[in-house]
Order: structure tokens, then sequence, then C-alpha cells
């Protein structure tokens, strides 16, 4: 009996063809992996789990100030 080729090997015991799992894009703030970044003007980026929801009636910073 012939062993089995090397990807067939590979298949089986890792189900990639090389042996190595593939690469995943990772969040560059959390590294967790996503499928999706969000960048602002100054190119920060982070993944939807790094987002913090805030509601902007309560947030100071978003209510200009009176002259």
């Amino acid at each position: 009996m012939f062993p089995d080729h090397p990807v067939v090997r590979n298949m089986e015991c890792t189900r990639h063809p090389d042996g190595k799992e593939p690469r995943y894009p990772r969040c560059p703030y959390c590294n967790a992996e996503t499928d999706t970044v969000y960048s602002d003007e100054v190119n920060v980026q982070v993944c939807p789990e790094c987002i913090l929801t805030v509601n902007a009636w309560e947030e100071p910073a978003c209510l200009p100030e009176d002259d």
C-alpha cells in the first residue's frame, strides 16, 4: 500500500493543504479576529468590538457651548 500524498495527510490532520492554518485579519487595537475594521481621519483602526456607543445628548463634548 502506498502512503498518502502529503497534501492529503495535511488535509486530514489540519484541513489545510499546506498543513498551516491560514492567517485571519485581526484588529490592530485589541488583536481580535475580525472581518471589519473602522478607521478615523487620523487612521486609527479598530474593530466593531472596540467601538463604544455613546448617547450624544449625554456627551458634553457633543453639545456646543453657548456664546
